[in-house]
């Protein structure tokens, strides 16, 4: 029997995200963490030092450093991806404070593409190219708190662009607590 009335409401697009990796990310930004670039003995050898090689580009119209706390509670089990964003003068840098595992969504090649998805750990340090689309912060597991470090003109329009996707897109991600 043939449906003549099908459903106008197309199946929801999904991924699967996958753990976060310097290397998988480095096409869309920067992954830092403990034991990544130089990392030094200090204080008598009582504390290790690791020195990012991570930078922060920016347009010359993005003058002002601004520190923004993210108070994020957890999905569960699926991310509906409806509304992204984007920052074209400016990287943004995400830092966890008391997070267990978080999502990190990005759209490679724009928001009629598909999108990217990460897990990261409470080590992790992600910071995103200037003009790459990507969903807003997400908590998994636990709520969580994150400070975001971004360069901005004063002009909200300029320094942050949102937009509804056409269709929205399902994120997983494997099961699990604690760090990625």
């Amino acid at each position: 029997m043939t449906d003549r009335h099908p459903d106008p409401t197309p199946a929801l697009r999904q991924i699967q995200a996958r753990p976060l990796s310097p290397e998988a990310f480095a096409p869309y930004g920067h992954v830092a963490r403990p034991g990544l670039g130089a990392v030094k003995a200090i204080r008598g050898g009582h504390v290790l030092l690791s020195k990012s090689d991570t930078d922060f580009p920016h347009d010359p119209e993005a003058t002002e450093p601004r520190l923004d706390f993210y108070e994020v509670p957890p999905e569960q089990d699926l991310l509906v991806a409806t509304v992204i964003e984007r920052h074209v003068l400016s990287s943004q840098m995400f830092s966890p404070m008391g997070a267990a595992r978080w999502l990190v969504v990005v759209w490679p090649e724009g928001p009629e593409g598909a999108p990217l998805a990460f897990v990261a750990g409470p080590q992790d340090v992600v910071t995103y190219a200037p003009g790459l689309w990507h969903h807003g912060i997400v908590a998994l597991d636990q709520p969580a708190c994150f400070t975001s470090l971004m360069w901005k003109t004063g002009e909200a329009a300029r320094d942050t662009e949102f937009l509804t996707l056409s269709a929205p897109w399902g994120i997983r991600w494997p099961a699990g607590t604690g760090a990625a």
